[in-house]
């Protein structure tokens, strides 16, 4: 089933943490790892709206909990414009990349992100293959 961002945010979270959950290299990434995590989508030139916020829990390898929340707390945040989510999505942009030019921006701390950054390069694979239609 195809999602359309944003305009489906809650629907396709719900689908990220499915797909999040049928990854076996998942599971070993954050084996013993529990946290939770804000991603954001802001607006840019593409997409002028209100920023979408997804709190994504995972605890010992299982997300836990997907869905959009405007006021989340979090361990780690990761934040970025509308367009550069859509590269990100379709494959075109490294999330590692992103963050360290400072395309997305990043909260937490940051030597146990680098530690875990197997795991959020999980996560990001899950979310792309979330069958995902963009609106803008």
């Amino acid at each position: 089933m195809t999602v359309t961002l944003p305009t489906d945010a809650d629907e396709w979270a719900a689908a990220w943490r499915d797909r999040i959950n049928d990854r076996a290299e998942f599971a070993d990434a954050a084996a013993e790892f529990t946290a939770t995590f804000c991603f954001e989508i802001r607006d840019d030139d593409t997409y002028v709206g209100d920023p979408v916020q997804f709190r994504v829990d995972i605890e010992d390898g299982v997300c836990t909990h997907a869905a959009t929340d405007d006021d989340p707390d979090y361990d780690f945040a990761l934040r970025g414009p509308y367009g550069e989510w859509v590269s990100m999505l379709r494959g075109d942009l490294d999330v590692s990349a992103a963050a360290m030019d400072g395309t997305f921006t990043v909260e937490g701390d940051t030597m146990t992100l680098l530690r875990r950054q197997d795991t959020i390069a999980q996560m990001v694979a899950a979310a792309q293959n979330v069958e995902t239609e963009f609106e803008y």
